[in-house]
């Protein structure tokens, strides 16, 4: 059953399933909902109650904050949302491709709340300069403005980009899919400005959790082309209490057959 959270101007769905004792909040990918972590039920639900939130601009999430969400402010509506769903005084966190900043987020900024961390497919923990400079700077969400108006410039560099073979077609259709309409790309700018507000970047996730008692686990594909399993690498070798599985899959992994490499992660 799908309830709500009230918190300032905004009302977040999220849904509740999962026997396990400890408490897991899931963060999803780009255009999904809090519902797509169910088909992990059979192994995660073992070992927690999962508590999947519908992001910002995305589900059925009604967000209508303009004010950046600085560590005051993420404190307040974590320390609200886990007495709302009568969590414990630690949790755990599981991030799902762009859910991966959310994960992180939360991580470094509650470090000893947390128990254990799951990255997905996760995005977060490779720099993206260009992200940055549209997100976080006037001159880059002026920019941006002006191609939700008139992507014209960006279909033509994308296609000249793709024949010089720097981007492969899946990657490109894929990325396409996401700006192909008006609404699309003013949804793709509220969603990415959201997501800059709460991404604490890649040096400061390694530092905050390499300087924690978090357990990391780490499952990413050997074929995905939209994020490369070499970040999860890099951030294993400067992390303590990480473990990695690569799999023969691509993006793709909120499916069945994830369920077997989650037990044998948790030993069951």
């Amino acid at each position: 059953m799908e309830k709500v959270f009230h918190w300032r101007n905004s009302i977040i769905n999220y849904v509740e399933f999962g026997s396990g004792p400890e408490t897991l909040i899931c963060f999803h990918g780009y255009g999904q909902d809090c519902t797509v972590f169910n088909v992990l039920e059979p192994s995660l639900g073992k070992k927690y109650r999962l508590v999947s939130v519908d992001l910002p601009f995305q589900g059925k999430t009604i967000w209508r904050e303009e004010e950046k969400l600085n560590n005051e402010l993420l404190a307040d509506l974590m320390e609200r949302f886990l007495h709302h769903v009568k969590a414990s005084d630690h949790i755990s966190l599981l991030g799902y491709s762009i859910g991966g900043n959310y994960a992180l987020g939360f991580a470094v900024a509650f470090k000893n709340k947390i128990n254990d961390l799951w990255l997905i497919a996760a995005d977060g923990l490779k720099r993206k300069p260009a992200f940055n400079f549209i997100t976080k700077t006037k001159i880059g969400q002026w920019v941006f403005k002006q191609f939700i108006l008139s992507p014209g410039l960006f279909f033509s560099t994308a296609r000249f980009i793709k024949r010089l073979g720097f981007v492969n077609k899946k990657t490109l259709k894929f990325y396409k899919s996401t700006v192909d309409t008006k609404s699309k790309r003013q949804e793709l700018f509220d969603r990415w400005s959201s997501t800059a507000r709460i991404s604490p970047g890649v040096k400061k996730s390694i530092e905050e959790i390499s300087d924690s008692q978090i357990k990391s686990y780490l499952i990413y594909g050997k074929n995905d082309s939209v994020i490369s399993y070499r970040s999860a690498l890099r951030f294993q070798s400067k992390v303590q209490n990480c473990k990695v599985v690569l799999v023969d899959k691509g993006h793709r992994l909120l499916v069945t057959e994830t369920n077997k490499v989650v037990s044998k992660l948790l030993g069951q």
